[in-house]
């Protein structure tokens, strides 16, 4: 892969990953679909084997709908680790988050997504993501 190619491509990464971000946060979830892969497998069990991870685009975005209503959030990813093979991404993105409900409760954790993405007809789409988190801090 060329340097021109690969830089391109991850600007392209990073620009995916910042409008997952960004929709999550304000809840556009038509906006937010448009970065999922159809079959996307998000795994959210932090190590925990009794959680399975949710598979589907349709069931992700449910899911996530589910854990924030009622909440403000905020999803700040830093310089990833990114790997490229043709049309597959690995990428290993620093992540703060900041949750705050209605009712006053609030997470601030800090962790790391575990990402692959998939290339089709020129747009990433996220097709596996891992979250494991190294702080959480319930307020």
């Amino acid at each position: 892969m060329s340097c021109d190619i690969a830089l391109t491509a991850i600007h392209d990464l990073y620009q995916a990953k910042a409008k997952y971000c960004r929709t999550l946060d304000t809840k556009h979830w038509e906006e937010f679909a448009t970065v999922l892969a159809e079959d996307v497998s998000l795994d959210l069990s932090d190590g925990n084997p009794d959680i399975e991870p949710i598979v589907g685009r349709d069931n992700v975005i449910a899911a996530i709908r589910e854990s924030v209503t009622g909440a403000k959030t905020v999803h700040q990813v830093h310089i990833p680790e990114i790997t490229i093979a043709g049309d597959d991404a690995h990428a290993i993105w620093p992540v703060q988050e900041r949750v705050v409900w209605d009712n006053g409760t609030s997470l601030t954790a800090f962790g790391h997504y575990h990402d692959r993405w998939v290339r089709t007809d020129g747009q990433w789409a996220l097709a596996e993501s891992k979250l494991s988190h190294l702080i959480m801090d319930f307020g």
